[in-house]
């Protein structure tokens, strides 16, 4: 006779049920990667942070729907409904790639917030009545959700390059329909099989009819009312221009278009960021009206014997063919944007293989990544930002941007030659006076006083045109401007019909109380600070496009939104469980410590993702591994949990919460010495340094959770639905309040929250359960 060998806990569980919560995590995983692509081309960049953060609370949503209608009922009471559940949400993820692709106006915010949540409330439900069902596995439980999530992510990104977002939602569409088949063939009702493999079939081939036929496919010109900085769709709209193609990536939406003038050619990312191609055959006199563009400007007034020059952001090589023109014969290209570079590369016979001409090199990275790694000096360093026809002032207040913070400024200035210029293109003078701010506050920290610091400065702009779109020219000179400097920024400029707001011994209004000594830099930004924000930007707290006083409209209406998600759902979780048992409050203590965790594990997860980035050198690449690492760290943690005996449950979690607290406070002295370290190092090592650093805080916070599935499991089986909610409800709060902390303060803010949330939860699993018996 044979021994069953299997845990009392896998005993109970039917064949396929961990391959089901591993596939529902990474079709919601996806999805939301899917969603973050979708949002950000038809709908402006604070919406996307909103409608992601919106459609987590679909989880916490679809929880409360599983509390009310499965109460009591078990796994097989629940087995039919979850089957059904299943197919609908396969049905709900068509209809959303449906609304979405056929939007026809940006104005409908709440038929396209719908259509991205309901999803997640079928996905919500599924889950949540599967931990509820299997709670006594909720370690293995919770493992194979969290490795689903990371193998999600890592899937979603290589499938968008492959399908783009609409095609991979219908893709994911298929998968949640195959789910169900697994779900029907669990409870062996053939009937129930049957039905799941039909609605599978009749999927994949509407998948496959659009990947060939496109009868589902956005057309941007479509879209009515588009945000002012969707440029590429206003200029589509106008008749005069022309889609010529599409590429997707993890990293954005690539459109080139074409307009009556086929010597330029524009290439938008997510409709809104463009990049200019220049019809360009080697004859340099075909293009020398470029000289008479302001971003020409610091390549105009190169002294004499500058030879290279560092592009940070090439886009599509117009920067790349304006120091050629200048006859600078070291030229290096640095893009982060790898697909950018491919198309560029693929046009060569439109702009003359300018990424591959025997004087320039051509680097895929982030340019501040470069920079930190690189020991070269260069005679200009160059960033043109101007990446909108219609930017203005909060367009993108959300849009990190390690190209100009203190640090950032400071690895330029030790990039230079001793006759080098750091320069910069901005949208306005705002921008340009923003940075000259920085630039101010960088050489003070190089041991210049501000008087000595104004004399390496100096500020143009377009004369003429909407104040908002008058481009503008910042310079930053290792050696001050002498009078001969300064008349030949003069000459250049006027030659252009560039005004200049500031350059030493010629145009001083305006810094006269710096210049004299009157006010500090301080002072000068806190005289402006009631119209606009003249704060150096950090690498903690990256924004430099937050202009305007206060949090931007997009970190509020998320902080509101995730603030009233969180206290409506708690509030109806603690009165619905203190109601129905008797007005006592012992098994409500429960839900505060699952809320706590939900908010923690937000506020350390994005951070670290921020962080890294820097290392890295690219989002793409910064944001899977960190949250993958982090996913997979956590699986192996709730598999860890799933050892310890149920009696020390409450005193295993709560020293382990106290590890992750402890862990996120140690990781903001070790994670940047450890960052400095590796940035010079190989990208491979620099990926293995990324996941060392993540994976034991993963594990660390991996254990809290499932280990509070069983004690609530013991405590109150039939609440389990109603706290994985809770856990979900309050994730979106921490992303709130991490965006919050960190554009008013900085990302090491919002890590220190989410460790004393985190303390906060090991002084509930350890005093409150204990004293209130729950065990």
């Amino acid at each position: 006779m044979k021994t069953n060998t299997r845990s009392p806990q896998a005993a109970g569980r039917p064949p396929g049920i961990l391959l089901v919560l591993f596939l529902l995590a990474a079709v919601g995983l996806a999805y939301e990667i899917a969603l973050t692509r979708v949002f950000s081309v038809i709908l402006q960049y604070h919406f996307v942070f909103l409608v992601v953060s919106l459609a987590v609370a679909g989880l916490s949503g679809g929880a409360a729907l599983a509390t009310l209608l499965t109460r009591g009922r078990g796994w097989e009471g629940s087995r039919t409904k979850l089957t059904t559940a299943v197919q609908l949400t396969a049905l709900l993820l068509v209809v959303a790639a449906g609304v979405l692709a056929l939007l026809p106006s940006a104005d409908l915010v709440g038929a396209a917030l719908a259509a991205a949540l309901l999803p997640f409330v079928g996905i919500g439900f599924l889950l949540s009545v599967l931990f509820a069902a299997f709670a006594q596995s909720g370690g293995v439980l919770y493992a194979a959700d969290l490795l689903g999530g990371a193998f999600g992510l890592v899937a979603a990104f290589a499938a968008i390059s492959l399908f783009g977002a609409f095609d991979l939602i219908l893709a994911l569409a298929v998968i949640a329909a195959g789910v169900g088949c697994l779900l029907a063939w669990s409870g062996g009702d053939r009937s129930l099989v049957t039905r799941a493999l039909i609605l599978t079939g009749a999927l994949a081939v509407g998948f496959l009819a659009n990947r060939f036929g496109g009868w589902l496919v956005f057309s941007p010109a479509a879209l009515e009312n588009a945000p002012p900085d969707k440029t590429m769709i206003h200029m589509l709209q106008s008749g005069n221009a022309a889609l010529l193609e599409t590429r997707w990536d993890p990293f954005a939406r690539l459109d080139v278009v074409t307009a009556d003038d086929d010597s330029l050619r524009y290439v938008f990312t997510d409709a809104g960021a463009g990049s200019i191609m220049v019809r360009y055959d080697g004859d340099d006199a075909a293009v020398d009206w470029m000289r008479r563009d302001v971003e020409y400007l610091p390549f105009a007034v190169l002294p004499e014997g500058a030879r290279s020059a560092l592009i940070i952001g090439a886009g599509a090589g117009r920067d790349v063919l304006m120091a050629k023109l200048a006859g600078l014969a070291d030229i290096t290209a640095v893009e982060i944007n790898p697909t950018l570079v491919d198309l560029t590369r693929d046009s060569a016979e439109y702009n003359g293989g300018i990424f591959d001409l025997p004087n320039v090199q051509t680097i895929v990275t982030d340019g501040r990544n470069f920079v930190e790694r690189s020991a070269q000096t260069y005679d200009l360093i160059y960033a043109n930002v101007v990446y909108s026809q219609a930017a203005a002032p909060g367009h993108s207040a959300l849009a990190e941007s390690y190209i100009f913070t203190r640090e950032a400024l400071r690895a330029y200035w030790g990039h230079l030659t001793e006759d080098g210029t750091i320069a910069f293109a901005t949208h306005h003078g705002i921008e340009g006076l923003r940075l000259v701010v920085a630039a101010l506050d960088m050489l003070q920290a190089e041991g210049m006083s501000v008087q000595e610091a104004l004399r390496h400065v100096a500020l143009g702009s377009r004369r003429s045109g909407d104040a908002q779109t008058r481009t503008s020219a910042v310079f930053i000179r290792r050696q001050p401007f002498d009078s001969e400097n300064s008349q030949a920024v003069v000459t250049a400029a006027h030659d252009i019909d560039v005004g200049m707001l500031y350059l030493p011994g010629f145009q001083e209004v305006g810094m006269t109380g710096l210049a004299t000594g009157a006010m500090t830099l301080q002072d000068y930004i806190d005289a402006n600070a009631a119209q606009f924000n003249y704060t150096p930007t950090t690498d903690d707290s990256p924004f430099f496009y937050q202009f305007t006083p206060g949090l931007p409209p997009g970190v509020s209406d998320l902080l509101l939104v995730s603030v009233f998600v969180a206290l409506a759902y708690l509030s109806w979780a603690i009165f619905f469980y203190v109601r129905r048992d008797g007005y006592q409050w012992r098994r409500a203590l429960l839900t505060p410590y699952f809320a706590l965790l939900g908010a923690a594990y937000m506020l350390v997860e994005i951070p670290l993702i921020q962080r890294f980035n820097l290392l890295l050198g690219q989002p793409t690449l910064a944001l899977p591994l960190v949250i993958g690492a982090l996913l997979v760290g956590s699986g192996l943690g709730s598999l860890l949990s799933s050892r310890f005996s149920l009696k020390s449950l409450p005193r295993r979690v709560a020293l382990f919460a106290l590890l992750v607290a402890a862990g996120v406070a140690l990781s903001l002295i070790v994670h940047p010495a450890l960052i400095r370290w590796a940035l010079p190092l190989s990208l491979e090592i620099r990926l293995l340094v990324t996941a060392a650093a993540v994976l034991p805080l993963g594990v660390l916070m991996g254990v809290p959770f499932p280990g509070g599935l069983r004690i609530a499991h013991e405590a109150d089986p039939r609440g389990i639905a109603a706290f994985w909610g809770a856990n979900a409800a309050t994730a979106i709060l921490g992303s709130a309040l991490a965006m919050t902390l960190a554009v008013s303060i900085g990302f090491t803010a919002a890590l220190l929250l989410g460790a004393s949330f985190y303390v906060g939860a090991a002084g509930l699993a350890r005093f409150g359960w204990t004293r209130e018996g729950m065990l």
